[in-house]
């Protein structure tokens, strides 16, 4: 955990670390960015550092075997799929052919952290799936397109009724955030994935929950966002879940991703997250959960219209039906 000040920042601070774009229009206004987009649907935002790489990557290519990939609109500042590739499938596959070309360069460092997961680009398409393509989930920032994940909050409550939460702490060896504070499970939705069928399959992976508790998790909203990070943009809708967990039962690590659990009354989780000790979008869940059930309200948090702003944010990318 790189954070070490024992600092407190304001919740509203904490969720503006996170949702920190203020809006597409101020990126394009900008004149650093390009729009991409689907016909007449905008899917993502590229800087123009991003498009020089991409291009180049392109024109590298042979085109004798593989259709173009993007048409680049430069006058309009503009980043399109080639007209040539008609459906998600090709579409999917000539992105991956031309991003594993790109990996032994360091033009995109978001490729140095190549997942082998496919993340989801939405958008109205003429049969009617919405899927326009499917792209490594490490080159989303770069792409500037919405990504999609679960976080569920795994509470207790004791026989006087007191909740306490679980909390994960980030195994060294993440790729991202590592050491920081987590929910008991989230992860990213891909690879075509359902949302309920993500939050079971995270439920095992991260914290060894059986099938027979995590379908006990309780659907509970979504929370909406649009950070950037140094390896690019990152609009982002989680799925939010609320899961109530046994008292006898004791999380256990089981695929590396979490060093150790803890659990933690709502004033101790309260104060790590303003001790900015949380990976910034489980920081935004825990608020999250502190508002529906009450402990945060108007009467104790002066910001709290603004707060809840931040975490619901509208995002203009289309998404999944």
């Amino acid at each position: 955990m790189t954070s070490t000040s024992t600092a407190k920042l304001s919740l509203l601070e904490i969720v503006q670390q996170c949702n920190s774009v203020p809006s597409t229009d101020t990126l394009i206004a900008s004149g650093d960015y390009y729009r991409f987009l689907f016909e007449d649907s905008l899917i993502g935002i590229v800087s123009s550092s991003d498009i020089t790489a991409l291009e180049k990557a392109c024109a590298q290519q042979d085109t004798s075997k593989h259709a173009t990939v993007f048409e680049f609109i430069h006058s309009e500042k503009t980043l399109r799929f080639s007209a040539a590739l008609t459906s998600s499938e090709s579409r999917s596959k000539a992105v991956a052919e031309l991003l594993d070309g790109m990996r032994g360069s360091s033009s995109w460092a978001s490729l140095a952290k190549w997942r082998n997961e496919l993340y989801p680009i939405y958008a109205p398409t003429s049969d009617g799936t919405r899927l326009v393509a499917m792209i490594e989930r490490a080159s989303s920032y770069n792409f500037g397109i919405r990504t999609y994940g679960v976080h569920l909050n795994g509470i207790v409550r004791g026989p006087d009724g007191v909740v306490r939460m679980w909390v994960g702490k980030r195994a060294a060896t993440k790729q991202t955030w590592p050491g920081y504070l987590d929910q008991i499970v989230a992860g990213g939705i891909g690879n075509g994935m359902g949302v309920r069928e993500s939050v079971i399959k995270e439920c095992y992976e991260e914290g060894g929950i059986p099938e027979s508790i995590a379908r006990g998790a309780r659907a509970a909203g979504t929370i909406q966002y649009f950070t950037r990070s140094s390896l690019g943009l990152q609009p982002e809708t989680e799925y939010v879940f609320d899961l109530e967990l046994p008292l006898d039962f004791t999380p256990t690590p089981t695929d590396g991703e979490v060093e150790e659990f803890y659990l933690w009354s709502i004033d101790e989780v309260i104060d790590n997250v303003r001790k900015n000790l949380f990976k910034p979008n489980c920081a935004i869940c825990v608020i999250d959960f502190l508002i529906r059930h009450g402990y945060l309200t108007p009467e104790n948090e002066s910001d709290y219209i603004e707060i809840i702003e931040n975490i619901h944010c509208a995002l203009p990318f289309p998404g999944p039906k």
